[in-house]
């Protein structure tokens, strides 16, 4: 009877520290990473930037800055469209793209829709500071990527 007893009081504490233990793993109540405001990519020719609005609307831009003023001077490439999160993953949808024709840079108002809406999944993360973004994706076979993650600075 005592090693009943025993046994019982042992799988009882157990219990206490599997619930406690997988409840502390648990993600926060939301679930959601809170990515509102601007993440960018510094490049040599330019700056990758997404903007992230309250609404989830969202734009990215490829842009060129004078490098004293950090002012836009140019535009190559955008996308506007609305995203979604839930837990680790962004979906980006209704996206609308525009390109400068001349495959250059050029004034905001010289960029034309180019194609219709689609879809794209990330992976995301936020480092413990809240200033870098990671977006992971997975190229496709045979396709030019560039390397995942992708690393975001907050501006």
């Amino acid at each position: 009877m005592k090693t009943k007893l025993t046994l019982i009081k042992t799988l009882g504490l157990l219990a206490v520290v599997l619930a406690f233990t997988f409840s502390a793993c648990k993600k926060d109540a939301g679930g959601n990473i809170d990515i509102t405001g601007k993440w960018a990519i510094l490049q040599f020719q330019g700056i990758q930037q997404y903007e992230f609005k309250n609404g989830n609307q969202f734009q990215y831009d490829i842009i060129a800055t004078d490098s004293v003023t950090k002012k836009i001077i140019g535009y190559r490439f955008r996308v506007t469209g609305k995203y979604s999160i839930k837990n680790d993953s962004l979906m980006m949808f209704d996206q609308v793209n525009y390109s400068n024709s001349k495959n250059s840079y050029g004034p905001v108002t010289e960029l034309i829709p180019v194609s219709a809406s689609k879809t794209v999944a990330y992976g995301l993360s936020v480092n413990s500071k809240k200033n870098k973004l990671s977006l992971y994706f997975t190229c496709p076979p045979n396709a030019d990527c560039v390397p995942s993650p992708m690393v975001f600075s907050k501006q």
